[in-house]
């Protein structure tokens, strides 16, 4: 009976240095003795559970992306009205990113090292988004004259950049707020942008 359990917790440890890794030193720049010594455990071993550093590279992608589509459904299905909806997941979005760095450095990198293999849940999540915003198009809640996907680039594009760079602009800009209160203005900006956006005009 303890065999299941220890061979989990084999898995989560490598899954877990594995994630720490990529996230530094991009999927070409770790190897699996890096991620070996990192968590203690043998490379054999870590391929026994994994068969491929590719294949713990894409486990390690498929954690995330699970991660944040199920905080998006979540915001998505907490929404009383779509105007609600959309709030809650431009909230949800920002604040996953904003917690956890870490899935937007593995995607950097990714970018960098010419990997354009998309996780299965976030191309799931891409997707289900798309038609959405197609939906809410067609039902005339939101403006048809934006194409679904600019849309979502709208949102997903100036969340990335806005934490990448916040810090900079506060040094550069002389910035009185803090990093926090910064944060709250750029939500509050960037959902009122996105509803005027979004928003059907009569």
């Amino acid at each position: 009976m303890r065999k299941p359990r220890d061979g989990e917790d084999t898995r989560q440890r490598v899954l877990s240095a594995a994630q720490e890794l990529f996230a530094a030193k991009g999927f070409a720049g770790t190897s699996l003795m890096d991620i070996s010594h990192r968590c203690g455990i043998s490379d054999g071993l870590i391929l026994h559970h994994f068969q491929s550093k590719k294949n713990l590279y894409r486990q390690v992608l498929e954690n995330l992306a699970e991660q944040y589509t199920h905080n998006l459904v979540q915001a998505k299905e907490s929404g009383a009205s779509p105007q609600e909806m959309i709030q809650q997941t431009l909230s949800a979005s920002f604040n996953f990113w904003k917690q956890d760095t870490t899935y937007q450095r593995i995607s950097l990198w990714a970018y960098l090292e010419g990997q354009t293999e998309l996780a299965e849940k976030e191309a799931y999540l891409t997707a289900g988004l798309f038609q959405e915003v197609r939906r809410l198009q067609e039902q005339g809640i939101m403006d048809d004259r934006y194409a679904p996907v600019f849309l979502l680039t709208l949102i997903i594009g100036p969340i990335h950049f806005w934490l990448r760079y916040r810090d900079q602009f506060k040094a550069i800009l002389h910035l009185p707020d803090t990093a926090d209160e910064l944060d709250h203005l750029f939500l509050k900006q960037l959902i009122q942008l996105m509803m005027e956006v979004s928003h059907k005009a009569s």
